[in-house]
């Protein structure tokens, strides 16, 4: 669910995986099929709302989530991925987030945030955990939890990109307003940044069962 660019379904499909991938962006479809035709997988795509996805019941070993949860009616969420899991079925939720304090790149970049976003300065770096989200509570069990943290290496224009895309930016604000920050992170980023860098990012794993199941 959330699918993207495929960065979940191209490896599951690559592990041996039948994989469905579903967005509500055509454009992240169709930028997801391009991947999968790069990497000679097959998977079906869909375009269509996590919430009412349209499949039959119990069709589906495991649902996924990466970095898109938090977009999804929960209410609507805690009925639907039940009714999409066989028995023993899983919901496997992640995240992956910049460790704000943990380089000058990441850290001024927080800082930009913060000026052009109220508080954005202290969501970069993660927070504490919440090993047990208010909103499985009713529905799900969780089965195991996984926190680590690995360097991943970005280029001026791809650190760019990430922030861009992050909900703090592209997904809260104008297009006006995107430029701007856009513009003055281009300008932070030359001053400060080798043409290549790691930035430290912390991925959090959640693994749930539905209750009953």
């Amino acid at each position: 669910l959330g699918s993207g660019t495929g960065a979940l379904a191209v490896p599951f499909a690559r592990q041996g995986a039948r994989v469905t991938a579903v967005d509500l962006s055509r454009g992240q479809i169709e930028a997801g099929q391009q991947a999968s035709r790069r990497h000679g997988v097959k998977i079906a795509f869909k375009v269509a709302a996590a919430e009412e996805t349209g499949f039959p019941d119990h069709c589906f070993d495991v649902v996924s989530a990466s970095m898109c949860w938090g977009y999804f009616d929960m209410k609507r969420m805690e009925v639907e991925v039940p009714r999409l899991l066989r028995v023993e079925g899983l919901l496997l939720v992640s995240t992956l987030i910049w460790v704000g304090d943990a380089d000058s790149i990441a850290g001024q970049t927080d800082k930009l945030l913060a000026k052009h976003t109220a508080g954005a300065d202290r969501l970069g770096r993660g927070g504490e955990a919440e090993i047990l989200p208010a909103w499985s509570l009713n529905r799900f069990s969780l089965k195991t939890y996984h926190e680590f943290k690995v360097d991943l290496p970005f280029t001026r224009q791809s650190w760019r990109g990430r922030i861009r895309a992050s909900k703090w930016i592209g997904a809260a604000l104008s297009a006006e307003q995107t430029e701007s920050f856009d513009r003055e992170h281009q300008v932070l980023l030359d001053q400060i940044a080798p043409a290549k860098f790691f930035i430290r990012h912390r991925i959090r794993i959640h693994i749930f069962e539905p209750k009953g199941s």
